[in-house]
């Protein structure tokens, strides 16, 4: 059953402020997932059915005995995602918690991704009736709203030292990153475009075309940033170098790897070969430099190039041999692979 409206509470509220002459004074917005059931009366709630979050009053616009509230939501602190289905507006009153004045109780309710899917942040439109002075917003600073293009342009823009609107700041920043497609939500998305979101006010490229509603960047879009961008480039160009030959019977087992690629050069002297019998364990490849697979042959060097092979335990990060050699003679393993 849905509802929008004051509610008892709200209305005797509001008869007593329109008696006195005094103003409305808004104390704060809470958010929730509870269901109105059958035979209960919305206009009886003195709270949320079931409570999730308070959210914060972006700005207040009154005309007359009408306002309009504009909200903010987000999921900045959400770890578990729900329906948006209640929306409480309480006013300062003589309870400790404020008085329920308007409460919204939808049907068809937004899903709210918890914070770890995507940030998101929007905004809802509420208006009211409250009496004709000017109505206050209790203990409101306006400290962690995110603030939109619209409403920094409005308020700060032009107040500031920058004399230029916000869609030029905007430019500025798209002429930096090269191009802008879009801005979700999208009712598609092509590969290769680059898409804005305002949620978290980041860059995503498609990796996958969508012929489909996207609200939010999910795995088919990537972050664009510098820093993103830089983290890349720095883990491209890195290099690592470990030696774990001491301690061995071998003549050499030395790691490295320069990005995602790793190298390792294992070197087993002929005294040392034919003692390793079926199964036993090679070396450990150190945590940092661990391939995805790895199904390759040691080389035995011997006239008629014989090979021993090996099996790779991708868990613990054993390399085993798996037949005995029967030839007295040194082996190694020089080989590039992909790391994990």
């Amino acid at each position: 059953m849905a509802f929008r409206g004051l509610t008892k509470k709200g209305a005797d509220y509001l008869a007593t402020r329109l008696a006195n002459e005094l103003a409305v004074e808004f104390l704060k917005v809470e958010i929730g997932d509870g269901a109105v059931v059958s035979g209960q009366n919305p206009k009886n709630q003195t709270s949320l059915i079931s409570y999730k979050k308070d959210v914060r009053i972006l700005k207040k616009e009154q005309e007359n005995n009408a306002i309009n509230l504009t909200i903010q939501i987000t999921n900045d602190d959400i770890t578990q995602g729900f329906y948006l289905k209640e929306i409480g507006i309480y006013v300062n009153d003589s309870s400790s918690n404020g008085c329920l004045y308007w409460y919204c109780n939808e049907d068809n309710a937004q899903y709210i991704p918890a914070k770890t899917d995507s940030v998101i942040a929007f905004e809802i439109d509420i208006r009211m009736e409250v009496t004709n002075s000017d109505a206050t917003i209790i203990n409101w600073s306006g400290k962690n709203t995110w603030i939109n293009k619209e409403y920094l342009e409005e308020n700060y823009t032009q107040n500031g030292g920058y004399k230029g609107t916000a869609q030029e700041i905007d430019d500025r920043v798209v002429s930096a990153l090269g191009k802008e497609d879009g801005k979700f939500p999208l009712t598609e998305a092509v590969k290769g475009n680059v898409y804005y979101f305002p949620g978290n006010k980041k860059f995503y490229i498609c990796k996958e075309a969508q012929n489909r509603r996207v609200s939010v960047p999910d795995g088919n879009f990537e972050e664009l940033s510098i820093w993103e961008n830089r983290k890349r480039l720095e883990n491209l160009i890195k290099y690592d170098f470990v030696d774990k030959t001491q301690g061995t019977r071998y003549t050499a087992l030395q790691f490295e790897k320069i990005g995602n690629v790793g190298h390792v050069f294992l070197d087993i002297p002929s005294g040392v070969s034919n003692t390793l019998n079926d199964g036993a364990l090679l070396f450990n490849f150190p945590e940092k430099y661990r391939p995805k697979t790895f199904n390759l042959k040691i080389i035995i060097s011997y006239s008629n190039g014989m090979t021993a092979r090996t099996r790779y335990d991708a868990n613990t990060g054993n390399l085993y041999i798996l037949s005995k050699i029967l030839v007295p003679e040194s082996m190694y393993l020089d080989t590039f692979y992909f790391l994990d």
